[in-house]
């Protein structure tokens, strides 16, 4: 699968597009890292790497740091030293790389940290940082129901890299956009999971999803697995009559042109998380001269078009009209808080969560 190969390949660090800078005629606005497990994963590394090709277009320099995935951790925070020793203004890193970014960020008073995909709350965060974190239990919500309308055995899954509180908040939303189908149309649809453990491991997540048709009788899967997510579109795209859910980008765009475009017809949509439109919304605040965001997290959520999901001539084409105006209508509700979605970090602990989610399954 191209993804494996993707990640293996990018173990070395590489740097990218630091000489395609549109200057101005004083130089570049400013000079940012962007630094990501491994570009190719057509998902979250990939949306972020398109909002820094925009910056790029606007005239800021930009070098994009692959860093290898967790097997290099111990190595993660040399290949941020360097970038700082190299005179960078900006240090952008998700999650992954936020604890080593607010240990280094004290030390670099001069340079601003832009961390994302993290709920800290301020206390956690130096006076030159901050965190974008996204509402992905809204977009999940509306997943969710999409899924407990599609599905034709009653029997639906969410399957992931592995769970951390961003990812269980995926999995809340989803779940209680299942429940919110049921309720209404009175159905009995279930939730099943599973974890393969690793953002780069495609082989264990086709099986642990081969297993779930095969054994559950499972028709509707959501992937939230970066590159791993291949594996559920080919096990979904082997089988057929079932349907696949992408995450973080528009997944059966990503396919349709690649070199398995066989996968796309199994995507029905994505639930997006608009990460490179998030960090170029940043900038474009930082160039207004706003300083508001540093040490505090901003959530963006359906109302600031900052999560959501495809609607393409696919998902049109495949969808029934009454599913779709159902799902729009509650994106419009949550959009304006009519409808509160559950969220994990809601929760009073990890048991309350889990009771919540075995109950769907």
């Amino acid at each position: 699968s191209s993804s494996a190969e993707d990640t293996s390949a990018a173990s070395t660090a590489v740097s990218s597009g630091s000489d395609e800078t549109k200057e101005t005629s004083d130089g570049p606005k400013g000079r940012i890292a962007y630094i990501v497990g491994a570009l190719g994963d057509k998902s979250f590394a990939d949306s972020g790497e398109a909002g820094m090709d925009i910056l790029r277009s606007e005239g800021w320099e930009v070098r994009t740091v692959e860093t290898g995935d967790a097997s290099d951790a111990d190595r993660y925070e040399d290949y941020i030293l360097d970038v700082l020793d190299q005179g960078y203004d900006y240090i952008v890193g998700y999650s992954t790389y936020m604890e080593i970014m607010a240990d280094l960020a004290p030390e670099y008073p001069d340079v601003k940290f832009v961390g994302f995909d993290q709920n800290w709350t301020d206390d956690q965060l130096p006076d030159n940082m901050t965190s974008i974190f996204y509402a992905q239990n809204e977009g999940s919500y509306l997943v969710g129901m999409l899924a407990a309308a599609m599905t034709e055995s009653g029997t639906v899954a969410v399957d992931v890299a592995m769970e951390n509180p961003v990812i269980n908040d995926f999995i809340t939303g989803y779940v209680d956009g299942v429940n919110a189908w049921n309720e209404a149309n009175g159905t009995e649809v279930k939730v099943l999971r599973s974890a393969c453990g690793s953002y780069s491991d495609p082989a264990t997540m086709k099986s642990l999803v081969l297993d779930q048709i095969r054994n559950n009788g499972a028709d509707v899967f959501y992937q939230v697995a970066g590159g791993s997510g291949d594996g559920l579109f080919e096990a979904c795209a082997e089988t057929g009559d079932v349907w696949a859910i992408g995450v973080d980008s528009d997944q059966y765009a990503a396919y349709i042109d690649s070199e398995n475009p066989e996968k796309a017809d199994v995507i029905l949509t994505s639930m997006l998380k608009e990460v490179g439109n998030s960090l170029v919304s940043i900038f474009h605040s930082i160039e207004e001269g706003d300083e508001t965001m540093w040490g505090h997290t901003i959530t963006l959520g359906l109302a600031d078009s900052s999560v959501g999901y495809v609607d393409n001539d696919f998902f049109r084409t495949n969808v029934p009209e009454e599913i779709r105006t159902a799902i729009d209508d509650a994106a419009a509700k949550i959009a304006a808080k009519e409808i509160q979605v559950k969220s994990y970090y809601d929760f009073a602990d990890e048991a309350e969560y889990m009771e919540f989610v075995d109950s769907a399954g």
